[in-house]
C-alpha cells in the first residue's frame, strides 16, 4: 500500500496542473511544494482515520464488544473530549464541558483546504494575465521546444512578436485596460499579495482551528498556546456518552486516547515552521520585486548583444519599456535560460532600430 501511495504521488507532480511557466521561483516553491506536501498530510491523516485506529477508548470487563464499539463510535463522532493527559488530577465538574476538540473528525479536510489555498493565487494570476491577452505558460513553452540555438529563430521570433505587442501597446484584441503598460505588472504584485494572505490564513487555521475551545487563544496569527503541543493535541482524554435503558438516561464516562494527536505533533510543527519560513521569503520577494520594477531597465540593456548599438536608440527603447515588458523579461529569466532572454532582448533592439 505504501508503494502504491508514493506511485500516486510521483503522478500527482507530473500531472499537467503541476509545471505551468508562468510565475517565478519563490510562487513555483510555494505552490508546488507547499500544495503537494498538504495534500499528502492530508493523504495519510484520511487513510488512517479510514482503515486505522481513529479513537480507542478503555472499556470496563461487564462491556460487551457490541457496546465497546458503539462507545468509541460515539465519542469520535460527538467530538466531546475532555484532556487529562497533563494533569495531576480528574477535571473538576465545571471543567467537564469547557473542553471541546472540534478538529479531530476534520484533520484530513483542513490539511486538503490548505493545500489548495496555496494554490489558489495562481489561478487567479492565470485568470489576470489571460485577459490582456499574453499567455505567459505558451510562450515559455514554445522557447522550451526550440533546439535550434539559433538567436533568429522561427520560436524566438514568435515570442518577440508577443512582448512587441506589450511593448509598443499594439494588442487590438484587449482593451485599455488590460494593455496600459503596467496591467500585468500589477496584476503579479497583486498575486504575490494573494500568496502572503494565503499563508497568514495558514497561521490562522493553525492557531484557530486545530486548537479546542479551552486553549483558544486570542492571538489569532501566533498563538500563545502553539508550542504547548501537549495541551493543544492531548493522547488521553475522557469522553462522555448516554444511552436510554428502559426510559432511564444513564450517563457513562470512558478514558480514551487519540492515535492521530501523535502524528498531529508533529505535522503541525513542521508546517508552521515551514509557514514562517515562507512568509519572510515572500515579503523579501515582494520587496526585490518592487524594486526590479523601478531599476530592471538596466538588466534589459546589459542582454543586449549587438557590436553596432546606439546609445539613442536605447535609450528611446528604455522609453518605451513599461513595467509590463519589465515583468515579461523577468519571468523569461525565471522560467528559461540567458540565451533566450538575450537573443529576445537583441531582436527587441534591431527590430526597434529598424522603425527609429
Amino acid at each position: 500500500m505504501i508503494l502504491e501511495l508514493i506511485s500516486c504521488y510521483e503522478t500527482l507532480t507530473s500531472f499537467r496542473i503541476e509545471v505551468y511557466n508562468d510565475d517565478g521561483r519563490v510562487e513555483k516553491l510555494i505552490r508546488r511544494f507547499s500544495a503537494t506536501m498538504m495534500i499528502v498530510f492530508s493523504s495519510i491523516f484520511f487513510i488512517v482515520q479510514l482503515v486505522g485506529s481513529r479513537i480507542k477508548c478503555w472499556c470496563p470487563n461487564e462491556y460487551s464488544d457490541t457496546k465497546c464499539d458503539y462507545a468509541n463510535t460515539h465519542c469520535y463522532i460527538t467530538n466531546f473530549y475532555v484532556p487529562i493527559s497533563n494533569s495531576s488530577h480528574l477535571p473538576r465538574r465545571e471543567e467537564l464541558h469547557s473542553h471541546k476538540i472540534l478538529y479531530y473528525q476534520w484533520i484530513p479536510y483542513i490539511f486538503f483546504l490548505q493545500g489548495a489555498m496555496f494554490y489558489l493565487p495562481n489561478v487567479i494570476w492565470r485568470w489576470l494575465y489571460s485577459k490582456s491577452g499574453f499567455d505567459f505558460d505558451e510562450c515559455f513553452r514554445t522557447l522550451r521546444s526550440d533546439s535550434s540555438d539559433q538567436n533568429d529563430s522561427e520560436e524566438i521570433i514568435l515570442v518577440t512578436e508577443q512582448i512587441e505587442k506589450i511593448i509598443l501597446k499594439k494588442n487590438k484584441n484587449s482593451s485599455k485596460l488590460f494593455n496600459n503598460g503596467f496591467y500585468l505588472a500589477f496584476s503579479y504584485l497583486l498575486t504575490k499579495i494573494l500568496y502572503l494572505s494565503s499563508i497568514i490564513f495558514q497561521f490562522y487555521v493553525i492557531n484557530n482551528w486545530f486548537m479546542d475551545e479551552h486553549y483558544r487563544s486570542y492571538n489569532w496569527i501566533f498563538g500563545s498556546h502553539l508550542f504547548n503541543l501537549t495541551d493543544r493535541f492531548p493522547h488521553m482524554t475522557l469522553c462522555k456518552y448516554e444511552v436510554f435503558i428502559l426510559n432511564d438516561l444513564q450517563t457513562h464516562w470512558l478514558q480514551c486516547v487519540l492515535p492521530l494527536n501523535v502524528y498531529l505533533r508533529k505535522a503541525i510543527l513542521i508546517i508552521y515552521f515551514w509557514l514562517i519560513f515562507l512568509f519572510c521569503l515572500i515579503v523579501g520577494n515582494m520587496i526585490d520585486y518592487i524594486m526590479y520594477l523601478r531599476n530592471g531597465k538596466k538588466l534589459f540593456v546589459n542582454l543586449i548583444q549587438d557590436e553596432k548599438i546606439n546609445e539613442d536608440n536605447t535609450n528611446e527603447i528604455l522609453r518605451n519599456l513599461n513595467a509590463d515588458a519589465l515583468l515579461v523579461i523577468k519571468l523569461l529569466k525565471s522560467n528559461t535560460n540567458n540565451f533566450y532572454l538575450s537573443a529576445i532582448a537583441t531582436k527587441l533592439y534591431q527590430n526597434k532600430t529598424k522603425m527609429l
